[in-house]
């Protein structure tokens, strides 16, 4: 399995899967109880549906601190999902640029042969390891009520009580009261949020023309032919792992991971070379270029 995968934690899955079958069981009851209503006096439907509403915010009390850390581990398992699909379609872009380079006679047929192996392998790879991430995700949302529960969302609660409905009833607060609470809201800062930082990017144009912008990763970004790189070239002449760019003491560097054709900064072939703002690297593949900016 993919090491993303296997980080994932699926520790809670198991104890919200017992909770989830005794929640089940008693919004069932909840439910049949209001069709039988009638047959009892309104004393004791009382008491039993206060007993069973108890019981049922006793369980979502217990399920509350699992489902916080299935949240975080269901919100990875997302964004490897993402990446994974990323890298899927790039893999399926390659395998069809290998074969319409060849029909446009670039290969000899054991050179198209062995490009065609290893692109319809970088394809089942990455499929294989999709099946992986889909019966992971499987398995998160049969230990729930619904999937707005493991993205932000609450459970489903039991049908509230009559005595709940005349407190739900309350009217809204008063425009004192809003400015109040408006005054009492401290500033994003105070109140722990996150301040997203700007992060370096490579700009890569085709020999095409054709220009795309990739966010650089806060340690390593990888380079190369494969799919599995973070920026995928499918290119004959990239090696499959080419280079990385990776953050050092004195900033953003980029290492020659042993490629086939080497690495060149600003002209010059380069083992390991710090980045500045406008550097223009390429990997032997004519026509591509590749340009670091970094954040203004």
């Amino acid at each position: 399995m993919l090491k993303e995968l296997e980080a994932i934690d699926t520790s809670p899955i198991e104890q919200l899967q017992s909770l989830k079958a005794e929640q089940l069981t008693l919004k069932e009851r909840l439910d049949r109880m209001v069709a039988m209503k009638d047959r009892v006096s309104p004393e004791v439907y009382t008491r039993v549906r206060k007993d069973y509403e108890a019981r049922f915010a006793a369980l979502e009390s217990q399920a509350r601190p699992l489902l916080d850390k299935a949240r975080r581990e269901y919100a990875r398992l997302k964004a490897v999902v993402t990446e994974l699909e990323r890298k899927l379609n790039a893999a399926r872009l390659a395998k069809e640029e290998v074969e319409f380079r060849n029909a446009l006679g670039e290969y000899t047929q054991s050179q198209f042969a062995e490009l065609l192996a290893q692109a319809e392998g970088e394809v089942a790879e990455v499929e294989g390891h999709l099946a992986e991430a889909g019966a992971l995700r499987q398995r998160f949302l049969e230990a729930v009520l619904s999937e707005s529960e493991l993205e932000g969302g609450a459970a489903p609660p039991p049908p509230p009580s009559h005595a709940k409905a005349e407190e739900a009833a309350a009217p809204p607060p008063s425009v004192e009261a809003t400015e109040a609470m408006a005054l009492a809201t401290p500033p994003p800062e105070e109140a722990g949020a996150t301040i997203a930082l700007a992060m370096p990017r490579l700009l890569v144009q085709t020999p095409e023309g054709v220009s795309q912008e990739f966010q650089l990763k806060a340690q390593v970004t990888t380079i190369g032919r494969s799919p599995r790189n973070d920026i995928c070239i499918a290119e004959a002449s990239v090696s499959r792992q080419h280079a990385e760019i990776f953050l050092s003491a004195r900033g953003y560097s980029i290492r020659d991971l042993g490629s086939n054709n080497g690495v060149f900064v600003n002209g010059q072939k380069v083992v390991e070379h710090l980045l500045a703002s406008g550097d223009v690297i390429e990997l032997g593949a004519p026509g591509w270029k590749l340009t670091f900016l970094a954040p203004e």
